[in-house]
């Protein structure tokens, strides 16, 4: 009962919002894929088991997970249930074939101690090699800077910096470079996007997570209940995150989501709501624009750390 409680909690319903319950459970349980809450292969509740809890209709679960096997975030497999897959599952295929490699070594008469020479070898070459290999994929130059060059410190790598709208010339520019790389850094916002365009190509893709800035926490601690928020996003999936965060810190706050393209609305939004957020290149273009009179505040800030350190522990 307590398994099912947590679920509850984490992936509530807020039923003031406009947006679909559907979409709701959709960006919550990604959250909690790429957070960390739900872990790689962890099965997911039943539909039925689901919908009781969150106290919606079974057909709300069944589209929501049909959306994320879609997404290709989880699998549904036949008498087994619905199960969280990402790239990391590979390892077991991995682990597999070494098995296999060493037993066919013994067959072939190599002794112990020479396979153990040679997988030691191995290892020691490994471990000679003083950064990693990333590629870090951005939509907007200045926040993916940012989060390459944490990135980068954090875990000893050498990152390169590829916008979205770049990676599928760069990856077939660099084919043969592509298969020395150590893995493919991007945001859980882009993740999506980043494995569909790169899922030929063997190297791991890892989604990060980020955090909201002191400055936007200030400000959302300082709102009354019942306050209104605003964001302003490129694409949908890039608010998913803040919302979620804000849903979960700030319960009591309500949160409208537009577009970049609604920019009539601008000034309406920003005498309708307590607080405008938007990420960092947007708040500069909606600056410069003259047509939001209020402050507007960037919403991430830096990579989260429970993230970065479960990167650091697959790299490592």
């Amino acid at each position: 009962m307590k398994f099912m409680i947590d679920y509850a909690e984490a992936w509530k319903i807020n039923r003031n919002l406009k947006t679909s319950f559907t979409e709701q459970l959709v960006r919550n349980i990604r959250w909690s894929i790429f957070t960390g809450e739900v872990r790689w292969t962890e099965k997911l509740p039943p539909i039925r088991t689901l919908a009781d809890a969150l106290g919606v209709s079974m057909n709300t679960v069944r589209n929501a997970y049909k959306r994320l096997e879609q997404q290709e975030m989880v699998v549904t497999k036949p008498h087994v249930g619905t199960i969280v897959l990402t790239e990391s599952m590979d390892k077991r295929q991995i682990e597999e074939e070494l098995v296999t490699s060493i037993k066919n070594a013994l067959y072939c008469r190599l002794s112990v101690e020479e396979v153990r020479d040679i997988v030691e070898r191995v290892l020691r070459e490994a471990s000679e090699v003083k950064k990693k290999n990333l590629i870090f994929v951005y939509e907007e130059k200045n926040i993916g800077h940012r989060f390459a060059m944490q990135i980068a410190q954090a875990v000893n790598a050498q990152v390169e910096e590829v916008a979205l709208d770049r990676l599928e010339d760069y990856l077939n520019e660099h084919r043969d470079q592509i298969e020395h790389l150590d893995a493919i850094i991007t945001t859980y916002f882009l993740y999506a996007q980043v494995r569909s365009i790169a899922r030929s190509y063997q190297s791991i893709i890892y989604g990060m997570t980020v955090e909201l800035s002191s400055r936007v926490i200030d400000v959302l601690t300082s709102l009354k209940a019942g306050s209104t928020i605003a964001v302003i996003c490129r694409k949908e999936e890039s608010a998913d995150g803040f919302v979620n965060l804000v849903h979960r810190m700030y319960p009591d706050l309500n949160v409208e989501v537009y577009h970049e393209t609604e920019q009539s609305k601008w000034k309406k939004i920003a005498r309708n709501v307590s607080a405008l957020f938007a990420s960092p290149v947007l708040t500069e273009k909606i600056r410069q624009s003259g047509d939001c009179p209020m402050l507007i505040y960037e919403m991430w800030d830096r990579i989260n750390e429970q993230s970065m350190n479960m990167l650091k522990d697959y790299l490592h």
